[in-house]
């Protein structure tokens, strides 16, 4: 079977971008990157030169539509996603698609309608660390029990927020309408959804508190906290925040779970030693259990892991798990809905629609 060509559109999440672009470089059994679209020319043509033989465009039409190009990473900023998975759609090219999947329900819902011509995996990284997932199929194994209850947070800089990797502007991440939100949106998608995978459950309510506490000049918000009733009973907190001091400002990890179960607890700090850990009371999970990967195992192989789940996919297999563009839909409600509950000062119910008062 020939290597399926992958197509970069955007390189706004520069963050995502790069690092999928290095994995494809170093070689991947069964993909390569053929080409890069974006309208900052220097930038296109400088990444092209690291990472795809020179083969840029400022078109992602063009780019999306060549013939060497199966199927395309789309890491664009935030509301440009609806109109550039329409175009692969269109070309009968599938998506890997960074998050949020968009900007509001209406674009969320034209990429899940897409999904149905193409299709489309959301980019989320927490699903593909190493770590997490050995901490699920504990879960799965029972080794907590009944999960109750979760909280999930993440103290980052706004400094490490940048339009590309060459400039200290924030540049569309702080543009309420390119990025649709700000510090409580750009992290809490990943945690909105790592609560509907580890728990198997949707959201039933809401209340929130989102606002600017440290950089009031921003233009979005850098803090926002949220709490969700799930179906399954269960309550969760998200806490995601542009507001840190500096990177290595938080004295406990940026990153950090907290899982409450009938029969146990489990602690996940992915970027701390150890990473996981997990107590519970019944054999064979009785007392205190570590888990400390190392080496890209511990962070970088989630891009290798959904670069090869997508390849995967596209060729045919079961998705077990993968998170599809219902995933990012779900995903992005919970948050939508968060900022409503915020605006209004009441809970907010489920299922959300957006603009409806």
């Amino acid at each position: 079977m020939a290597d399926l060509g992958i197509g970069i559109v955007g390189l706004h999440n520069h963050y995502h971008a790069y690092p999928f672009a290095d994995y494809l470089r170093r070689g991947m059994d069964g993909l390569r990157l053929v080409g890069v679209a974006d309208e900052r020319t220097d930038l296109a043509k400088e990444f092209a030169a690291a990472y795809c033989d020179g083969s840029w465009t400022s078109d992602y039409g063009e780019l999306i539509r060549r013939d060497d190009v199966d199927a395309v990473i789309i890491t664009s900023y935030t509301s440009a996603h609806a109109d550039h998975v329409e175009m692969a759609a269109e070309a009968g090219k599938p998506v890997l698609l960074d998050k949020p999947i968009a900007t509001t329900m209406a674009d969320a819902r034209r990429i899940a309608a897409a999904g149905e011509r193409v299709k489309v995996m959301m980019a989320y990284l927490l699903r593909y660390l190493p770590v997490y997932r050995q901490a699920q199929e504990a879960v799965r194994a029972g080794a907590v029990g009944d999960l109750t209850s979760g909280f999930y947070s993440i103290r980052f800089p706004v400094g490490a927020i940048t339009d590309s990797p060459h400039t200290s502007e924030q540049g569309w991440y702080a543009d309420p309408v390119r990025g649709g939100g700000g510090g409580f949106l750009d992290h809490g998608v990943h945690f909105t959804d790592f609560f509907r995978w580890f728990f198997g459950a949707e959201a039933v309510d809401v209340s929130a508190r989102i606002g600017s506490l440290t950089y009031k000049d921003l233009g979005v918000e850098d803090y926002g906290i949220a709490t969700y009733t799930l179906d399954s009973g269960a309550i969760v907190t998200v806490e995601s925040t542009w507001h840190a001091a500096d990177y290595f400002g938080p004295l406990s990890s940026p990153d950090h779970a907290s899982l409450s179960g009938t029969r146990g607890e489990i602690e996940l700090h992915y970027q701390k030693s150890p990473q996981t850990e997990i107590q519970g009371i019944d054999a064979p999970w009785t007392g205190r259990r570590y888990i400390d990967l190392v080496g890209e195992e511990r962070y970088e192989a989630c891009y290798r892991d959904l670069l090869l789940a997508f390849r995967d996919w596209v060729g045919g297999a079961e998705p077990d798990g993968l998170p599809t563009a219902e995933d990012g839909l779900k995903a992005l409600e919970m948050i939508l809905a968060a900022y409503e509950a915020d605006r209004t000062g009441t809970r907010v119910t489920f299922p959300f629609q957006e603009g409806v008062r």
